[in-house]
């Protein structure tokens, strides 16, 4: 567990750190850690020649830390070719426990990188402080506020109604669904209940896929920003919807996809907006 905290993981900022776009990309320092690394992933290589399991004769926390600390590095930076050529035997105890059902339940799939990810092209910009400004003099004259009729006044300090609140009440109830399709061990059982209830009139199924540019949907943290980014502008719609969205698909060719479900039987102007 030392080793891996020591050893592993002080390599992560200038290995890892500028693909998420948190730091500037030092080659010189990238060089440096990833000649470093090597060296100790030998040693590591080492003693796991002829071994299942770093110590002893079953998983311990000790394969569990340094697991969790090489992940990321066979993800996004070792390549293929590195994996077999210089430390085969902790590639394929990291490919053995990363299948482990508990590993998989606990943390998905690990899919292991062919070639290494590059960085984003990000521009770091140093900004200069605000200059405090002076405190305007107050003005010997206040401009009169505009004369504003009753039922104006009243109309502007009532938010505008969602046309989905003025349906009919439901036969099935979303929140409802929601918290116990959530909560129980058996979705199977409470799907089958769901069609019983569920009515088109209610509620639309679309499936909806994410239209892509030629260079998108090739890397995987940018993909995951590009859903991220969808689901945060239908955040407030999360009320009137309920969905599975993923991103599914080989390395290098991945796709946005998911199936939704949401208040009446058109298609919302929330997610109209965002098309």
């Amino acid at each position: 567990m030392e080793f891996a905290h020591n050893e592993i993981n002080k390599h992560a900022k200038a290995l890892l750190y500028h693909l998420f776009g948190f730091s500037e990309f030092s080659k010189e320092e990238s060089d440096a850690s990833m000649k470093e690394l090597k060296e100790w992933l030998k040693v590591l290589n080492s003693q796991l020649k002829g071994k299942d399991f770093l110590v002893g004769d079953a998983y311990t926390m000790a394969d569990l830390e340094v697991f969790m600390s090489l992940r990321a590095y066979f993800q996004l930076v070792f390549s293929e070719e590195l994996r077999k050529n210089v430390f085969p035997d902790v590639s394929a105890w990291l490919a053995k426990l990363a299948v482990h059902p508990f590993m998989v339940e606990s943390y998905g799939r690990t899919l292991l990188c062919k070639v290494p990810q590059k960085a984003p092209t990000i521009e770091f910009k140093k900004v200069a402080p605000k200059k405090k400004e002076e405190p305007k003099k107050e003005e010997t004259t206040k401009a009169e506020k505009p004369a504003v009729a009753d039922g104006d006044e009243e109309k502007s300090s009532k938010k505008k109604t969602n046309p989905l609140d003025l349906l009919p009440p439901p036969t099935l109830v979303l929140d409802d669904f929601k918290r116990e399709f959530l909560n129980s061990k058996d979705k199977p059982a409470v799907l089958k209940d769901f069609w019983t209830k569920y009515n088109d009139k209610d509620y639309s199924l679309c499936w909806m896929k994410y239209e892509k540019l030629p260079s998108e949907g090739k890397i995987l943290f940018r993909t995951k920003n590009s859903m991220g980014f969808f689901l945060q502008k239908l955040d407030g719609f999360r009320k009137y919807s309920f969905a599975a969205h993923g991103i599914y698909g080989p390395e290098g060719d991945y796709d946005i996809k998911g199936v939704w479900m949401w208040r009446g039987s058109e298609i919302p102007e929330e997610v109209i907006f965002i098309l």
